[in-house]
């Protein structure tokens, strides 16, 4: 199940808070203002997926932490696979399952692992 806005921005503050950044600090370090970061923190405002991406290398965690998606199973690429998916309207869902449909398929007969 994918996290919200709230349960994001509350990893992203807590993360803050365990390396003793202000607000401030960790606003300049990833580029952003205080009160764009403010927002992020309460849930105000979806974070996007490359400022997420930037603040998990920049602190050393996994973008899946902050996504709710242990980490250890996928990689980068599959996290952003997931993120995107689930932001996605019902019509791209279906648009993004059919390509994985055809990709399946394409694939079909080769030895590859489930």
């Amino acid at each position: 199940m994918a996290l919200s806005d709230k349960e994001i921005g509350m990893r992203v503050r807590n993360i803050r808070k365990e390396s003793g950044l202000t607000q401030d600090r960790f606003a300049r370090k990833f580029h952003m203002t205080q009160q764009t970061l403010s927002r992020y923190e309460n849930g105000r405002i979806s974070i996007p997926n490359g400022t997420l991406e930037s603040i998990a290398r920049g602190m050393n965690v996994s973008v899946g932490y902050f996504l709710g998606v242990d980490s250890t199973e996928f990689t980068d690429d599959e996290l952003r696979l997931i993120n995107i998916y689930r932001r996605a309207d019902d019509r791209m869902k279906e648009y993004i399952l059919e390509m994985a449909r055809m990709t399946e398929e394409k694939l079909k007969g080769r030895d590859l692992p489930e």
